[in-house]
């Protein structure tokens, strides 16, 4: 309790008197506070993890990352160089896997994934456990470290966007409840926040170097792409956009829509062979979250998995770990992390057993969405569904706990807050408007690949963060405070 006490009150006390780690605009006290209140989010983020979700254990993938951060870090006492092979990528990572890491589940993702960001989160906290001698609580103060300055960055941009008050602007983007929770946990978010804020500011920062530009893009590049992925392409067409709008003189905004527009479309055709392996993945990813979000088993056979749904328990003899038939039943054959089209199979009763590699209940907040099942068509169909579900939903009569209500109120302020922002608007520049299309290209592109493939609200409300502060930046930018303008963003 004294090492977590010394570890907080060394970082507060950092925010305040480290002048690199201060914001010169607000008061000295403001960033070490802010560092607090995302402590205490941070143990309330626990309290729900270990008590309400996992009933004194550390539950969900939060859990999982630190229980396989653990296995991964007590690699480093029996062979430091193996440790450091595994923290690199370097090496036969599947031999080292199958060596040290055989009790792990979220660590090998399999085909699915060109980046596997839960290795990522994974080393990041095995790192963490040199210094928190596994106390969970020391992990949260070092991640509510990295996400208070993430929180920096982001002010230092929007700033120079916005016609709000310093104090005001900080107080929003500290106070954005879903930000402000999942950013103080010790899942991805904080750095993926990081990550985008670096980014922001790397491109659209006035007030800092050229070289600071490319170090705070490239740092944020590589934090998305090591931790959240999805999130970069889903702003690669508004980047596309910004880059053409560069090019022209007259008609700017109009002009490099129609380019981006004609440019999507030719993809399509030109690039169909892609087009089709992109379904194919979006489909497997919704047909692998429907299977966790509804419950059921996964039984390691050899090299494959047997899937049973959760309606199909009872036909299952589970013994400890292990699980046979007891009675004739359908099944599917899928590879774990594979792309291939799972593969229906009637299993016979028998004695053999199976190990459980992966077996929980249908999700409080699970929802049916419509599958995707590789067509083309069939994804376009499913925009509608997808936007509403990742930008609206959940609503009062879904499924859920509690935890739902905090949720909607966010949703219904947030989108009160954006409509009083447009009605109260300001005279915007032609940049300032290409600035907004910008961000409206990447909530909406972030936003559908949300909903095509997610089937639990609870992971729409975390997986949305980016697009949802999108939402409040664009409600900043337009807004008119009374003043007069600040800034002429060109």
């Amino acid at each position: 309790m004294f090492y977590t006490f010394f570890l907080f009150a060394l970082l507060f006390f950092a925010f305040k008197y480290v002048k690199k780690l201060g914001i010169p605009s607000l008061n000295s006290w403001t960033l070490p506070f802010a560092f607090l209140l995302k402590v205490i989010v941070g143990f309330v983020f626990l309290y729900i993890y270990t008590d309400i979700y996992g009933k004194g254990t550390l539950s969900a993938d939060a859990g999982v990352f630190m229980a396989e951060s653990e296995i991964l870090n007590a690699v480093f006492y029996t062979s430091p160089l193996d440790y450091l092979k595994l923290l690199t990528g370097l090496g036969n990572q599947q031999e080292l896997m199958f060596t040290y890491l055989q009790e792990t589940s979220h660590w090998d993702a399999g085909a699915q994934t060109l980046i596997n960001d839960n290795r990522n989160i994974v080393r990041v906290h095995s790192l963490f456990h040199f210094f928190s001698f596994g106390n969970t609580a020391n992990h949260i103060i070092a991640m509510c470290f990295f996400s208070t300055i993430a929180l920096k960055q982001l002010f230092l941009t929007i700033k120079e966007w916005t016609l709000l008050s310093n104090r005001v602007l900080f107080l929003l983007l500290l106070l954005f409840p879903s930000l402000l929770f999942w950013s103080s946990g010790i899942l991805k978010e904080p750095f993926m926040f990081l990550g985008l804020s670096l980014l922001l500011r790397g491109l659209f920062d006035k007030a800092i170097s050229y070289k600071q530009k490319w170090i705070f893009s490239l740092l944020g590049i590589c934090l998305l792409i090591g931790f959240k992925p999805y999130v970069l392409f889903a702003m690669l067409p508004a980047l596309v956009f910004y880059i053409v709008y560069q090019y022209f003189t007259k008609k700017r905004i109009i002009a490099s829509l129609l380019i981006l527009f004609s440019l999507g479309i030719a993809s399509l055709f030109i690039f169909s062979e892609q087009r089709g392996k992109i379904v194919h993945i979006l489909s497997r990813k919704q047909f692998d979250f429907k299977n966790v979000g509804k419950g059921g088993v996964h039984a390691m056979a050899d090299s494959n998995f047997y899937f049973f749904r959760q309606d199909q328990i009872g036909d299952l003899l589970i013994d400890g770990d292990s699980v046979s038939v007891s009675k004739e039943i359908n099944a599917l054959v899928l590879q774990h992390g594979g792309m291939k089209k799972p593969i229906p199979i009637t299993l016979q009763p028998s004695e053999e057993k199976w190990f459980i590699y992966f077996q929980n209940l249908q999700s409080d907040g699970f929802i049916e969405v419509t599958l995707i099942d590789d067509s083309f068509g069939q994804l376009l169909k499913n925009i509608p569904e997808a936007l509403i579900n990742s930008l609206l939903r959940p609503f009062i009569n879904d499924p859920g706990g509690w935890l739902k209500y905090p949720a909607i109120i966010e949703t219904l302020l947030l989108f009160v807050f954006l409509f009083y922002a447009i009605r109260k608007r300001r005279k915007l520049s032609e940049n300032q408007k290409a600035l907004i299309i910008g961000i409206v290209l990447s909530i909406l592109t972030l936003s559908l690949l949300i909903g095509w493939v997610t089937p639990v609200l609870g992971a729409i409300v975390r997986y949305r963060i980016p697009a949802y502060l999108g939402i409040l930046v664009m409600a900043v930018l337009v807004i008119n405070d009374g003043e007069e303008e600040k800034r002429d963003l060109r």
